[in-house]
């Protein structure tokens, strides 16, 4: 037990580490923190991926069975997704504006999570787990839309009042952050509708009463899904692009967290399995 406890904190103390270098490198530009940058965060990708393995052996399955299991398995996602696209797009600008989402998330699910919960039995379903596994998906694709709009209106808003300072030096331009930003938001999209599927799937499965009583979960997640598809839509019929898309894709983000956090914590009994 005191070995798990030992990597989780480590794991938050290695993305730390390397929040330091790309905050050196986004002041500097040097090219030298800039490799470090990279090098520190797949190290602490690394240690991540160690410490869900251990916690999967430890636990008896995969680490998606209560809210702070999927916090730290969803940062994970949300950082391996955004070093697959550091690598294919040769952008480290954004890591020092990410990093912060995943520590302070990571440091959450170590302080409140349960090594010793029971399991109900629907959480032993293959399929159940997959269901997780595509939300968290979609919520870690979602992060990377957020950071991206967020990035775009602070980059608009200094264009616009023509104070050219650290920000127009060190970030792209506003079209990639809204190319990047729409793209994840259809692939995050994409991994919800599966997830989402599944989950009904999974919930018949166990009860053919399972949706009698509607869950504020099961309204928060429909939400979420009509955000995000609201935002292709006008994407693609209505010609929004740039800051319009970019709001959405805020308002889309704060009620993930709001239904992931505090719908899932406090309101819904279903996902709670009670």
């Amino acid at each position: 037990m005191l070995a798990i406890y030992l990597v989780q904190w480590l794991v938050v103390a290695a993305y730390v580490v390397a929040l330091i270098y790309y905050v050196r490198f986004f002041r500097s530009g040097k090219p030298v923190a800039s490799t470090r940058a990279g090098q520190l965060l797949t190290l602490a990708a690394g240690l991540h991926f160690f410490y869900l393995i251990h916690l999967a052996v430890f636990t008896g399955h995969l680490p998606v069975t209560d809210v702070f299991e999927a916090i730290t398995t969803c940062v994970w996602l949300f950082g391996a997704v955004y070093l697959s696209l550091e690598w294919r797009l040769r952008e480290r600008s954004l890591g020092a504006f990410i990093l912060p989402i995943i520590i302070i998330l990571q440091t959450v699910s170590n302080l409140w999570l349960d090594f010793n919960h029971e399991l109900p039995a629907i959480l032993h379903n293959v399929i159940f787990e997959i269901h997780v596994l595509m939300v968290l998906l979609s919520y870690a694709a979602f992060v990377i839309s957020f950071i991206a709009s967020l990035l775009y209106l602070l980059l608009s808003r200094d264009l616009e009042r023509k104070s050219l300072g650290i920000f127009y030096r060190r970030l792209p331009s506003l079209a990639f952050f809204d190319s990047l930003s729409n793209f994840a938001v259809n692939i995050g999209l994409a991994f919800l509708t599966i997830g989402v599927a599944l989950g009904i799937y999974t919930g018949i499965e166990v009860s053919e009463t399972f949706f009698d009583s509607w869950d504020p979960k099961f309204l928060a997640v429909g939400l979420t899904w009509l955000i995000y598809a609201a935002h292709l839509f006008f994407r693609r019929a209505g010609g929004w692009q740039g800051k319009r898309a970019a709001v959405v894709s805020l308002v889309g983000f704060g009620w993930v967290l709001f239904s992931f956090l505090v719908v899932s914590l406090v309101l819904s009994k279903v996902h709670q399995f009670q």
